[in-house]
């Protein structure tokens, strides 16, 4: 996002805020959260991550406290964390001017992961570039980039996760000299970037970029949210439009002359924010203000457990229970993994099947039928399907069942060992 422009304009906008009566309970919930502009969230289902001007930090009670992760983030008092995003064991930051940095351990320690990005003449440590959006996808990761004017910002792409990046700006804001990319968003093999221009897809990994802004006005695009066949995008000043043909034409829904900052879709729900926080239930026909309590402009959103949580633009993080809110039913619908034993019943061995949609650890353990673990190992799966011979010799005739935990989803299976 253009940094400076969001805050002036979200700050003339924010005195609107006060005038209009809503029933939403936010509060303040800053304890150990340094600084006040929040750049972006990740959560997990258990830990919540932030960045600011003051680096990253993460709170495993649902913000009622923030502990600084900083480990590893060089210069964070100069180089503001803008972005954040979460896969597995994989947490990407990227930074104003100091990169991405990568972690495999929930935030404890940092690794700069920016070979490919360009830098300032001399200084390998200093970028030339904000790295507004990020997205994980599979293996590979996505980066929006924005800043000095010249055709080294735009997209940039990890297959490695995140260990070499390179730019893909073919078509991408062609003739423009400032490749400015705002936002991400993927459907399917299509992924879309918001930019200076209007909205642009690639269904080739960033290799091809074609415009689509029919219908828009070709304005900054500062986010992007899919629900199903449905592509939101929110404008500097222009408000929300809606696609329903991917991306081919545009429809505007609503806020008109209003700055739209960031979508957030959970569920059934639409969030739209900027000058506080709107919801709409009817693919965004409608909203209502849902921002009573807020006290500054809404630059991120996020949904972890059984509360909302808003990042300002000067005043940190507040958070309101969905319930207080009148939202229910937001849980997205279950995940589940395809396991498979072979044999079973089992002798000597048997070999355990099943699909992990990323590169993590696996946590796996067989209990009997009193509950007694009598089997335990962690093993390192890979993307996709994977198998896994396990010896079960020394186990006695007997029922038990098998539980696999990837990524914090958990299966059980029934194994029967016999002799």
């Amino acid at each position: 996002m253009d940094s400076i422009m969001k805050k002036l304009a979200l700050f003339m906008l924010t005195t609107l805020m006060f005038s209009i009566h809503v029933n939403a309970q936010w509060v303040p919930c800053g304890s150990g959260l340094e600084g006040s502009g929040i750049g972006g969230f990740a959560a997990d289902g258990f830990n919540i991550y932030t960045g600011n001007g003051a680096g990253i930090f993460m709170s495993t009670d649902n913000g009622d406290n923030w502990l600084v992760k900083n480990n590893g983030i060089i210069d964070w008092q100069m180089s503001p964390i803008e972005s954040l995003a979460l896969s597995g064991n994989y947490i990407f930051a990227g930074s104003n001017m100091s990169g991405i940095y990568r972690s495999t351990d929930k935030g404890e320690n940092w690794e700069r992961k920016s070979k490919g990005l360009p830098y300032l003449v001399s200084m390998d440590t200093l970028f030339k570039e904000v790295v507004g959006s990020l997205i994980i996808n599979g293996s590979n990761i996505y980066a929006g980039t924005y800043g000095e004017r010249d055709t080294i910002n735009g997209f940039y792409l990890s297959t490695d996760y995140g260990n070499n990046w390179t730019i893909k700006n073919n078509g991408l804001l062609e003739f423009k000299a400032n490749k400015e990319v705002y936002s991400l968003a993927v459907n399917g093999n299509n992924i879309f970037a918001g930019t200076r221009y209007g909205v642009y897809m690639t269904s080739d990994n960033g290799d091809n970029w074609i415009a689509k802004n029919i219908g828009m006005w070709k304005s900054k695009v500062f986010s992007l949210a899919v629900n199903g066949d449905n592509i939101f995008a929110g404008a500097v000043s222009e408000g929300i439009f809606l696609s329903t043909d991917n991306g081919d034409n545009w429809k505007h829904l609503s806020f008109k002359d209003t700055f739209v900052v960031y979508l957030y879709i959970k569920g059934n729900y639409i969030f739209a924010s900027g000058v506080g926080v709107y919801v709409s239930t009817d693919n965004g026909n409608s909203w209502i203000p849902k921002y009573s309590g807020i006290t500054d402009g809404v630059s991120s959103i996020i949904i972890n457990g059984n509360y909302i949580f808003a990042g300002t633009l000067s005043k940190g993080v507040f958070r309101a229970k969905l319930s207080d809110l009148g939202i229910t039913d937001v849980k997205e619908q279950e995940q589940k993994i395809e396991i498979k034993i072979e044999p079973n019943p089992a002798s000597d061995e048997f070999r355990l099947r099943f699909h992990s949609p990323i590169e993590t650890i696996v946590q796996i353990n067989i209990f009997d039928l009193l509950g007694n673990c009598v089997f335990s190992q962690k093993l390192q799966s890979a993307e996709g399907t994977n198998e896994k011979t396990i010896n079960c010799e020394i186990l006695p005739q007997g029922y038990y069942y098998v539980k696999i935990n990837i990524n914090e989803i958990v299966e059980t299976i029934p194994l029967v060992i016999v002799k």
